[in-house]
């Protein structure tokens, strides 16, 4: 299982890095969301994790790229973000994301996530 985490903030990648792969997943990294789009077609995720607020392509753009994109429409996308009202929450459900994981969470609460859309995704295949 192959998991693309996006996020500018090293130290918080480093911890998701670390955290999904005590947990048995296969980890690939980008920094921000310009390159996400190269990372799908040359490692095809089975699950990206994507943060919101990064610069240039920040999370919203990403998605909606993904979400818009035949070849990664598919890819179910986990919201992990400091913004946590309920129109963010909202916004990403309806932008396409499987879930959102709010700033700061916990590694058990992480994985369960994971977890959960992971098993959906391979259901729904």
């Amino acid at each position: 299982m192959r998991i693309l985490v996006v996020d500018d903030v090293a130290d918080i990648q480093v911890l998701l890095v670390a955290v999904l792969q005590r947990a048995g997943f296969e980890v690939i990294e980008a920094a921000d969301g310009t390159t996400v789009e190269s990372w799908v077609e040359d490692a095809r995720p089975d699950l990206i994790i994507l943060d919101l607020m990064m610069p240039g392509m920040d999370g919203w753009d990403t998605l909606e790229l993904l979400k818009s994109n035949p070849d990664s429409s598919d890819i179910p996308v986990i919201i992990s973000s400091a913004l946590s009202e309920e129109e963010d929450f909202d916004k990403a459900r309806e932008m396409g994301a499987v879930d959102y994981l709010p700033k700061p969470w916990s590694a058990d609460d992480l994985v369960a996530r994971v977890s959960k859309a992971v098993g959906a995704s391979q259901k729904a295949a």
